[in-house]
């Protein structure tokens, strides 16, 4: 296995913990369990930076000259980083929104 194809499976493998924290975070916030749906959402920021970091490393070196090949595999690493990128913010948001919903059904029992 060659730096690249390493890079790209850790990369998978970050992005599909994020991804899967985020969901866990969602599906406690469903349950009204916000504490615990905003800590797995900070675990899941702290998967997704360490994809990240691996995507700014090969950034610089492509930036410094080195010649990065693209194929397949780190395609679908990409794709893997963006759509859980997405999903956490997506979450984030949801879990906001919850909050609020709650916040309001508390006033009205009032």
């Amino acid at each position: 296995m060659n730096e690249l194809e390493r890079l790209a499976f850790e990369l998978i493998s970050n992005s599909g913990s994020a991804r899967s924290y985020a969901f866990e975070a969602l599906k406690l916030a469903k349950e009204g369990e916000l504490d615990q749906a905003n800590e797995k959402i900070a675990v899941a920021r702290e998967e997704i930076l360490k994809a990240h970091k691996i995507q700014t490393q090969l950034i610089q070196k492509e930036a410094n000259g080195d010649k990065i090949e693209i194929n397949i595999l780190f395609v679908h690493a990409q794709d893997h980083l963006m759509t859980s990128i997405l999903a956490i913010d997506l979450i984030r948001e949801l879990i906001y929104m919850q909050e609020e919903i709650n916040k309001c059904k508390k006033s009205e029992e009032v």
